[in-house]
């Protein structure tokens, strides 16, 4: 069985809304992936259902790292990374271990999403697709930036760096040069800077502030490499709950 699950809440209160970062170690101490491809990853998916006791069963997404969004309930597992639903009961999700959940909700609570928003998924543009599909204006959308790796610990190439530069020169602030071709790169601030672009004001913005690369709370797969486990992030509107 699975020690207890250890969630970490937005800082908002929403009457209806229920959002968790989730995260558990097995009995001998491993870091649990919800991958769904294990035995050890689909008991945990079970495990962390009963707990929220849905009333409809986690779709639990195929993640690409691409800028897919569907909308919730469906019979399957599609290829995405981003849902919504406008239905009470039905579970949003993504899994990561660094890369940006990124939580959505309107202030009169009749609609939650979720996207996986890893540095592909900031290029593709996923939150603005979201909001796209999210049907309110931006002024009523609560977003929860939950836990990701930091800048600091987030390098990547010259080449990723040009391809976001090539987007829009507002990105300069989220890149700093750390050797000749390698720099850091803040994803918390890419995100902030398409989610203030899209009309999103900032005071509705929560999150964004914790480092899951050297914070040893969070799995990180820059960290811990093929041992690393995997977090779920969940957001759904409550009729009953056991979290």
């Amino acid at each position: 069985m699975a020690s207890d699950f250890q969630i970490i809440k937005p800082p908002w209160e929403n009457p209806g809304v229920r959002a968790y970062l989730v995260t558990a170690l097995s009995e001998d101490n491993e870091r649990v992936t919800f991958d769904g491809q294990s035995c050890e990853g689909s008991k945990f998916r079970s495990l962390l259902e009963q707990k929220i006791h849905p009333l409809h069963p986690v779709s639990w997404i195929r993640q690409v790292h691409g800028n897919n969004i569907v909308r919730l309930p469906v019979d399957d597992h599609p290829e995405a990374d981003g849902s919504f639903t406008t239905q009470k009961g039905v579970v949003c999700e993504v899994i990561t271990a660094d890369c940006l959940p990124i939580v959505f909700s309107d202030f009169a609570g009749t609609r939650v999403g979720i996207v996986h928003a890893g540095r592909r998924g900031l290029y593709l543009e996923i939150i603005a697709r979201m909001v796209a599909v999210f049907g309110v204006p931006p002024g009523e959308i609560m977003v929860w930036i939950v836990p990701g790796i930091s800048r600091e610990n987030y390098v990547i190439s010259k080449e990723i760096c040009d391809q976001f530069l090539s987007l829009s020169s507002e990105y300069s602030s989220v890149f700093h040069q750390v050797r000749e071709t390698e720099y850091g790169m803040d994803l918390y601030q890419t995100a902030k800077i398409q989610l203030s672009g899209l009309g999103i004001p900032q005071k509705n913005i929560s999150g964004a502030e914790w480092d899951t690369f050297s914070d040893d709370r969070f799995h990180s797969a820059r960290r811990n490499q093929e041992q690393a486990g995997r977090m779920a992030t969940v957001v759904w509107m409550e009729k009953s709950s056991r979290l």
